[in-house]
């Protein structure tokens, strides 16, 4: 069967048949479809029972559409307007999540449950309208669901945000199928986007005229003149409406993020929230009690759907391509770099109530430790940026750097968690002081990882390490030298003195000293001489002479002296005055010497070992070459070759002989 903008259906009227289009003004009924009323109406002089009536009408009129045959719907749909109008008006009137009106008709079951039943045939309505084919002979051509619901107006932008707010916070899931189809089967709806987010713009510059704050102007620094009580709650109920309305949209089709930040809708909306929050929530704060709850719970939800909106957009640019994309390096530079690109911004413009208010809902670090476990470097001077001006941004409005799962209910850091903390840091670096490492947290928000990282990658602020010596974690030869204790310079010198007096005591002493040493002597004299000699450095000359360098046991071992104490007073003079009357010359200090003097040394040293030291000529070198051939070879030569010949099996290559035999018997 062929799809329905190409069908033709036969009909007979008056005994004539005739084909008729499936999508004509044949097939629409007569029917009026009425206008939604908001639920405020009842309170303002229409009846409960009356508003009944109405809602009743659309519930049954609705109830009618959606049983039409599949051309027959697609026709009234088409050509009849008062349907668009009656749906038009539902999404415009219908009270949202955040409306008090909701309350009024909760007060009535009936109206209540009247409503919930219109609303959930007023979403089937549009999930019909948004699908092209309903069954294997119920359906349309991709290419014609879009011109058809374009060119007729079906569909548009507002009517998607729309929906996006009513039917969003319950029914996302088909909401995103819905737009989905939508965006897909008609390009168009793009380039629309486009213009909406364009007229964004003006949304933000609007409110920012009614509150009296200029585009220039900081936030709040300007008194724009005394709001009414009923205008501050309209520019907060507004405020609350777009900015829910927004978010639902970008949470339902994520694929709208990158045409808003085309628009640059993100710097937008921080300036406007940095201009227009803080000044809002000190008019609220002089509301009376009876307004200022509800003012105060309107305010709060819309500023966390524009950070929602934010984060949302940035995540579309950045952590979500990081997510999906390869482990190339270079498809991940560009989302990493406009992540820092906007935080860097916030930080620069100085968008102090935007980030600090981000931060708290969305922790900055929390993308920090993402990216890093993804294994991607970031340029840690842009981060380090980043973290410090929100840090000074906090200490200005004096807010407490630590975070609230640390804090003791004095207002001071939790002792237990903070032992945790340096415990997790002292199980990979145990040599850090625990007050160093608490410095450390505070610096790095109390982040153990953070810490961690930095001390292993040695990017620590010089505010840390300036005092602080840092172990090295790579392995050395040498022993490890780990902190510096402090030192008491008193206790120090009062140690030093004591041990000085008991030294001179003992020395004072000189009876059990003069014991001591002849006792020491007698032992050196009674010891065996150990033939174990180790020669390993005996190519340096120490002194003027080694002590192995004579023949002999006598002249090897050292003559023994008497030691000076020990010696009578007289010879004690004497020795002095020959030693001043007859100076001995030192001998010559060589810084180096000669290598070949070195070589000649040792090969005396090992031949006088061996017992077998006969100093004499170098053996003669036997001269196997000779003349050349034909004109006869010396005696010397002829005895060397006869020599080389028969010594052939001495060495290695045992049987050099016999192939010398067998080559002169072949050849």
């Amino acid at each position: 069967m062929n799809s329905l903008e190409k069908r033709t259906i036969q009909i007979t009227e008056g005994g004539k048949t005739s084909g008729v289009p499936a999508l004509s003004p044949k097939w629409v009924e007569c029917r009026k479809f009425l206008h939604f009323l908001p639920p405020s109406v009842i309170s303002n002089g229409i009846d409960l029972k009356e508003w009944c009536e109405v809602t009743q009408f659309i519930k049954s009129d609705l109830h009618w559409l959606l049983k039409l045959p599949h051309h027959k719907f697609w026709s009234q749909t088409i050509y009849d307007k008062s349907l668009h109008s009656s749906l038009v008006s539902f999404l415009q009137e219908a009270p949202r999540f955040y409306s008090e009106e909701k309350d009024i008709l909760k007060a009535s079951p009936h109206a209540w449950n009247l409503f919930k039943e219109t609303q959930k045939l007023v979403f089937l309505t549009f999930i019909r309208m948004a699908t092209y084919k309903e069954s294997k002979d119920s359906y349309i051509s991709p290419e014609a669901f879009g011109k058809l619901i374009y060119d007729n107006f079906i569909f548009d932008i507002p009517k998607m945000m729309d929906l996006s707010i009513l039917f969003g916070p319950t029914n996302s899931v088909l909401l995103s199928k819905m737009f989905k189809n939508i965006f897909t089967n008609q390009p168009k709806y793009k380039f629309d986007l486009e213009e909406t987010a364009k007229g964004l713009t003006k949304v933000f510059q609007l409110v920012l005229g009614e509150l009296g704050l200029d585009n220039n102007q900081a936030a709040g620094s300007v008194n724009c003149g005394s709001l009414s009580t009923e205008e501050i709650d309209e520019l907060v109920t507004y405020i609350l409406d777009f900015s829910a309305t927004l978010w639902y949209f970008v949470d339902i089709y994520p694929e709208a993020a990158s045409i808003l930040i085309k628009a640059n809708i993100q710097n937008q909306l921080a300036d406007f929230y940095e201009k227009s929050i803080p000044y809002l929530c000190r008019q609220v704060e002089i509301m009376p009690q009876n307004v200022k709850e509800k003012m105060t719970r309107n305010l709060n939800s819309a500023r966390k759907f524009l950070l929602q909106i934010y984060n949302a957009l940035l995540h579309f640019g950045s952590i979500r391509l990081l997510l999906s994309q390869s482990n190339e390096d270079a498809d991940r530079e560009q989302p990493v770099e406009l992540w820092l690109d906007w935080l860097t911004c916030l930080v620069s413009e100085r968008q102090r109530h935007f980030l600090i208010d981000y931060n708290l809902i969305f922790q900055v670090q929390d993308d920090i430790d993402l990216i890093s476990q993804l294994g991607i470097q970031m340029d840690s001077t842009r981060v380090e940026y980043v973290k410090v001006g929100l840090k000074e941004f906090r200490v200005e409005f004096g807010l407490s750097l630590t975070p609230a799962s640390l804090r003791a209910s004095d207002g001071g850091v939790d002792p237990v968690k903070m032992s945790e903390l340096i415990l997790q840091v002292k199980e990979l670096l145990p040599d850090l002081q625990e007050n160093f490492i608490q410095v450390c947290l505070k610096h790095y928000d109390f982040n153990p990882e953070a810490v961690i990282n930095a001390v292993l990658e040695d990017n620590l602020p010089p505010h840390l390490t300036d005092g602080h010596s840092i172990p090295d974690t790579q392995p050395v030869p040498e022993a490890f030298v780990g902190f510096e204790e402090p030192t008491d310079i008193s206790k120090k010198s009062r140690t030093k003195t004591v041990h000085f007096n008991e030294m001179r005591e003992v020395l004072n002493d000189k009876q059990d000293m003069k014991s001591l040493i002849l006792d020491r002597v007698d032992e050196q004299l009674a010891a065996e001489y150990e033939d174990e000699y180790d020669d390993t450095y005996d190519g340096h000359a120490v002194g003027s002479e080694e002590p192995d360098a004579h023949n002999g046991e006598e002249e090897f071992r050292r003559s023994f002296v008497v030691p000076r104490v020990l010696r009578p007073k007289m010879e004690e003079e004497s020795d002095e005055e020959e030693e001043f009357q007859q100076p001995e010359e030192k001998p010559k200090d060589h810084f180096v010497m000669n290598p070949e003097e070195l070589r000649a040394q040792a090969e005396q040293r090992r031949l006088s070992r061996r017992g077998n030291y006969r100093p004499g000529p170098a053996p003669s070198q036997r001269n196997v070459v000779g003349g050349p051939r034909g004109q006869g070879q010396e005696k010397e030569t002829i005895v060397a070759r006869r020599h080389k010949t028969e010594n052939k099996t001495r060495g290695a290559n045992h049987n050099r002989r016999y192939m010398a035999d067998r080559k002169r018997r072949e050849f």
